[in-house]
């Protein structure tokens, strides 16, 4: 029997309430058998001058998935280490489940960029991309890919970052148990 897996990747440093509405949206409209938050180690296209402690990001991911009430966290690219192609771990995950229909979230933004994703060609031919629309009313994609709309919601990961450090509050834009982890580990304050 197929099982769909519904993948998504990110640095998730940290998770916050826009990838919260994101991973809500289309858990809700692709209604898979499985939900991967899918933590990079490095991603290729990012600088990483402000990496955290890999503990620390899955410890958020944790929290925010029992908030969301859905979800798995996948820890290949973290067990991988190093710089991470999306390819080489969507082929690994689709030969451990080689009956199952792959999904990957994008942003509009990485869509833009996908001819310059490592193995595009092939790796178009074992995932089925769900772009999501950031800051687009509507968004046009090629008939092989999903689109999928979701309110505009201006918060990043970076702002989160700097509010932390400027001493500034981040309720609401992280889930209220993100935010105490934050708090308590004194994450990102220098």
């Amino acid at each position: 029997m197929t099982q769909s897996i519904v993948l998504y990747g990110g640095q998730f440093n940290p998770i916050h309430t826009a990838h919260l509405a994101v991973a809500s949206e289309v858990y809700h409209q692709l209604k898979p058998d499985r939900f991967l938050f899918l933590p990079s180690y490095m991603s290729p296209l990012k600088s990483h001058n402000s990496e955290l402690n890999t503990t620390h990001r899955l410890k958020m991911l944790e929290i925010a998935t029992e908030e969301l009430g859905f979800g798995e966290v996948c820890l290949d690219e973290i067990e991988r280490q190093g710089q991470s192609y999306t390819y080489d771990t969507l082929n690994a995950i689709k030969s451990e489940h080689p009956d199952s229909r792959l999904f990957f979230i994008i942003g509009t933004d990485q869509y833009e960029q996908l001819e310059r994703w490592y193995r595009i060609d092939e790796l178009k031919q074992i995932v089925t991309f769900v772009v999501v629309n950031r800051g687009k009313e509507v968004q046009e994609v090629s008939e092989d890919m999903i689109a999928v709309r979701i309110p505009r919601i201006d918060i990043s990961s970076s702002l989160i970052r700097h509010r932390v450090q400027s001493g500034e509050s981040i309720q609401i834009l992280v889930p209220k148990q993100v935010e105490s982890y934050i708090r308590r580990e004194r994450l990102y304050e220098n």
